[in-house]
């Protein structure tokens, strides 16, 4: 429970000596996209799902059972990005549509896209192809499986026909990965880089 001593940005969640809000990409996107969190997640120091929600222009990151569940999606057809079986691949096609997005861990993940009643009326639609993940912060990681932040990456790349989407969203979550093994390292003591001596 060390990371719950920390002070944490509130945020980015990262400590507040190694915030990144600074340094977020600002993705502009016309594909509408609404991360629905676990709500165990918004306090978890690995979750990259509110990372997105701070870069995506226009995003929302719903925390489930926290957020009012009537609250209505934004206007559009919806898509839910989650790997179920019979799932169609994403397309171009499907910009400018409402993408959601179940935050959390596997099984957290696929409850929601499955129990959620705005998921589960969504369709699903899933990555055409992917590489491995360079997310390292939990153990058990499915095979084959992507970050929240990743997934989003590389749907948005393809939506928007922009690669570099996924370029700089994979940069910011090598600096989330690194910062945060680093206040691991630190046992909560984090202290920025020191520089060098004159």
């Amino acid at each position: 429970m060390r990371s719950r001593r920390l002070v944490r940005c509130e945020a980015c969640w990262l400590p507040v000596l190694s915030c990144l809000c600074a340094e977020l990409p600002r993705i502009a996107a016309s594909t509408r996209l609404v991360v629905v969190m676990h709500r165990r997640e918004a306090v978890t120091s690995s979750n990259t799902g509110r990372l997105a929600g701070l870069c995506v222009e226009g995003a929302e990151v719903r925390v489930r059972g926290r957020s009012p569940s009537d609250e209505p999606l934004p206007p559009g057809r919806t898509l839910v990005l989650f790997p179920f079986e019979g799932a169609r691949p994403l397309a171009m096609g499907d910009a400018g549509q409402v993408l959601l997005v179940p935050d959390g861990t596997w099984t957290q993940a696929r409850r929601i896209a499955r129990r959620d009643p705005l998921l589960r009326s969504a369709e699903p639609v899933t990555l055409p192809s992917t590489c491995s993940s360079r997310y390292g912060l939990r153990r058990g990681v499915r095979a084959g499986g992507l970050s929240t932040l990743e997934a989003i990456g590389r749907a948005l790349a393809l939506l928007e026909g922009d690669d570099s989407i996924a370029t700089r969203l994979d940069a910011l979550l090598d600096a989330f990965v690194e910062r945060q093994l680093r206040a691991r390292r630190d046992g909560g003591r984090l202290s920025l880089p020191r520089s060098p001596e004159p």
